[in-house]
C-alpha cells in the first residue's frame, strides 16, 4: 500500500516535456499514465545496460527503437532532465568511428525526433558539441573509401546527416562561431572550387538562433564580411545558393536585429533575375542560370523577415517586384519560368500568415522575440495584400492549374479578408451566371473554397461575407452536371465545405425572440428561412444524378450481356 501511495505521489508531481493530448480522450486513458511510466523506465534501464556492456547490436539497436516507438505514443511524457540525457547518450552514439552507416541513421532519426521541439530546451538547459558532428559529415560527405567501394552508404543518409545538423546546431556554443570561421576562412577563395565547400558548410552548420548577448560572438563575427563578398558577386556562381540560403535563416531567426536596409534593393534585384524572366524578345534562358536559380523557400523566408519596421522599405521593392511580373501570371503566358512563378505566390502569403502567428499569437518561450518596431501592423498587412492581389487572380485562371492561387488567396483572407474576398465574390458571381465558360466556374469555386472560413467567420474585417453564403449555394446547383465531371465534383467539394461551416437551420423567428442581434445578424435570420429551397433543389439534382448514372450503368450492363449471348 505504501509502494503504491509512493508511486502515485512521484506520478503526481511529474511534470512531462509534452504529452499528446489526443490520448487523454481514449477510453482506456486512465489506464495510460502507469503504462508509459513503466514502459520508460525498462527502456531506460535496458538502453543504459546495453550501452555499458557495449552491445551496439542488437541491444542498443532495440532498445532505442523502442524509445522512437515510445514518442510515437506518448509523446515526450518524460522529465527535462530524462530529456537532456537522452538527446546527450543519442549524441555520443551518432558519433561514435567507425559506426555501421545503417545504425548510424537509426540513431539519427531518433536523435532528430528528440530535438523537434526546440521551445522545451533552452541553450542554457543543453549544449552539444559541433566538431563530433562535423567529423561524422566530413566522412560521409567526402569519404575517400566510398569510390572504391570499400563502403558503402544509403541513399537517405545525406538528407538525414543534413537534417541532424539542423537540429543540432541550434545546441551549438556560443564559442562555436569562431571555431567555425577558423577552420573555413582559410578556403574562402573565390578563384578556387574549395570556395564550395566552405560556404556550403557555413550555410549548413552556422548556428543563427542566440540570445542578445551572445549576437557579438555569433552572425556579427561574419555578417559584413560575407554580405560584401555577395554584394561584389555579378556573375551568379554555384556557391552563391548557399550563401542566400544563410542569409535568409539569418534574417528570420533575427527579425530587427540586422540591419538590412542598405542592402534591400539589391536583395529584390537579385531575386528578380533568380526567376529567369525572359526579357524582350529573346525566349531562350542560359542553362547555367536556371541550375544556379535561389531556392524559393528560402527567398519568401528572406522577404517575409525583411517586411515591417519605420518606413517598411521591403514593402516597397515587394510591390515593385510584383508589378514588373504581373503579366507572367497572365494566363496566355506559359514557360518553363511558371512554376517557380506559382511556387512564389503560393508560399509568400503563408510564409507572412505564420509570422503574424509567431509575433501575435504564439506561446512565448525562450526564443528571442520579435522587436515591437519591428513587428507587422494591420497597415502593413493590408500593403501586402494589395501587393499580391492583382497577380492572386491572374493566377486563378492559370493553364496548369489554379490549386496554388487558390492557397495564396486563403492565406491572403485569413490576414485581411476585406482586400481579398470581394474581388474573387465578384468573378465566382460572373462566372455563376456564364454557361459557356466551365473552366472559369472551376477556378473560382476552388478560391472560393480556400476562403470559406475567412468569409463566414464573425471575428474579423468582413463581417458582411456571411451573407453571401446563401446565394453562392443557390448560385452553384446548376454545377451538378452529369456531363461534366470535373465542374460536378468541385461543386460538391464546395457544398460540402459551406455546409460544414454553417449549419442548415431555419432561424427566421430569431429577431422577434431576441433584441441583442444586429442588422447584418438580422439578414442572416431572414434569409436561412430559404435552406430549406437549398435542400430541396440540391436533392432533386443529386437524385436525377443518381437516375442519370444508373441508367448508363443498366445501359452497358446490357450491351455487355448482348456481347456474351453474340446478338
Amino acid at each position: 500500500m505504501t509502494a503504491e501511495m509512493t508511486v502515485g505521489r512521484d506520478m503526481a508531481e511529474f511534470i512531462p516535456q509534452k504529452e499528446i493530448v489526443y490520448n487523454g480522450l481514449l477510453p482506456y486513458s486512465d489506464r495510460l499514465d502507469r503504462e508509459a511510466t513503466e514502459l520508460l523506465a525498462e527502456i531506460k534501464a535496458n538502453l543504459c545496460r546495453a550501452v555499458l556492456l557495449r552491445e551496439l547490436w542488437p541491444g542498443v539497436a532495440f532498445w532505442s527503437r523502442k524509445l522512437f516507438s515510445f514518442l510515437k505514443l506518448y509523446g515526450r511524457r518524460f522529465s527535462k532532465d530524462d530529456h537532456i540525457l537522452f538527446i546527450k547518450l543519442l549524441y555520443e552514439l551518432v558519433t561514435l568511428p567507425n559506426l555501421e552507416p545503417h545504425m548510424m541513421q537509426s540513431y539519427a532519426r531518433l536523435l532528430i525526433q528528440l530535438l523537434k521541439k526546440k521551445e522545451l530546451l533552452s541553450r542554457d538547459d543543453l549544449q552539444l558539441p559541433w566538431r563530433p558532428l562535423y567529423d561524422l559529415y566530413e566522412r560521409v560527405f567526402y569519404s575517400k573509401t566510398e569510390h572504391l567501394g570499400l563502403i558503402w552508404f544509403p541513399n537517405s543518409v545525406d538528407h538525414i546527416l543534413k537534417a541532424l545538423i539542423k537540429s543540432c546546431r541550434l545546441y551549438f556554443p556560443a564559442s562555436s562561431t569562431k571555431e567555425m570561421l577558423d577552420e573555413w576562412r582559410p578556403l574562402l577563395c573565390v578563384f578556387d572550387v574549395v570556395m564550395q565547400k566552405a560556404i556550403s558548410n557555413m550555410e549548413l552548420f552556422l548556428p543563427t538562433i542566440m540570445p542578445l548577448e551572445e549576437h557579438s560572438q555569433g552572425f556579427q563575427l561574419w555578417f559584413d564580411e560575407l554580405m560584401n563578398l555577395w554584394m561584389s558577386l555579378q556573375n551568379q556562381p554555384s556557391w552563391e545558393g548557399h550563401l542566400v540560403n544563410l542569409f535568409a535563416r539569418l534574417a528570420n531567426d533575427n527579425i530587427g536585429y540586422v540591419d538590412w536596409t542598405p542592402y534591400i534593393p539589391t536583395i529584390f534585384t537579385r531575386i528578380l533575375r533568380s526567376l529567369n524572366l525572359p526579357v524582350g524578345v529573346s525566349q531562350m534562358v542560359s542553362p547555367r542560370y536556371l541550375t544556379n536559380s535561389y531556392d524559393i523557400g528560402y527567398i519568401v523566408l528572406w522577404v517575409t523577415a525583411l517586411l515591417g519596421g519605420p518606413g517598411n522599405p521591403a514593402q516597397k521593392e515587394l510591390t515593385c517586384l510584383f508589378n514588373s511580373i504581373a503579366s507572367f501570371y497572365h494566363p496566355s503566358n506559359h514557360g518553363r519560368w511558371q512554376s517557380r512563378l506559382m511556387r512564389l505566390l503560393q508560399r509568400l502569403p503563408a510564409s507572412v500568415v505564420r509570422r503574424v502567428h509567431r509575433e501575435r499569437h504564439a506561446s512565448p518561450c525562450w526564443i528571442t522575440l520579435v522587436p515591437e518596431h519591428q513587428q507587422l501592423t494591420d497597415a502593413d498587412l493590408q500593403e501586402f495584400t494589395r501587393s499580391l492581389t492583382g497577380a492572386s487572380l491572374l493566377a486563378m485562371f492559370s493553364k496548369t492549374d489554379s490549386t496554388d492561387a487558390a492557397y495564396a488567396l486563403q492565406n491572403l483572407a485569413l490576414l485581411t479578408p476585406e482586400l481579398v474576398i470581394p474581388p474573387v465574390l465578384e468573378k465566382t458571381y460572373a462566372a455563376m451566371e456564364t454557361l459557356t465558360e466551365p473552366h472559369t466556374l472551376t477556378a473560382t469555386l476552388s478560391c472560393m473554397i480556400g476562403m470559406a472560413r475567412s468569409l463566414v467567420s464573425p471575428n474579423n474585417h468582413y463581417p458582411e461575407g456571411r451573407v453571401h453564403v446563401l446565394p453562392l449555394l443557390m448560385g452553384s446547383l446548376p454545377g451538378v452536371d452529369p456531363n461534366d465531371f470535373s465542374k460536378c465534383m468541385i461543386t460538391f467539394q464546395f457544398i460540402t465545405t459551406f455546409t460544414t461551416l454553417v449549419p442548415l437551420v431555419d432561424c427566421s423567428s430569431a429577431p422577434s425572440q431576441r433584441n441583442d442581434l444586429t442588422e447584418i445578424e438580422k439578414d442572416l435570420c431572414f434569409a436561412s428561412a430559404e435552406f430549406e429551397d437549398f435542400v430541396l433543389q440540391f436533392l432533386d439534382r443529386f437524385v436525377l444524378l443518381l437516375l442519370r448514372a444508373y441508367r448508363e450503368w443498366e445501359r452497358a450492363r446490357r450491351y455487355d450481356l448482348l456481347e456474351n449471348l453474340n446478338i
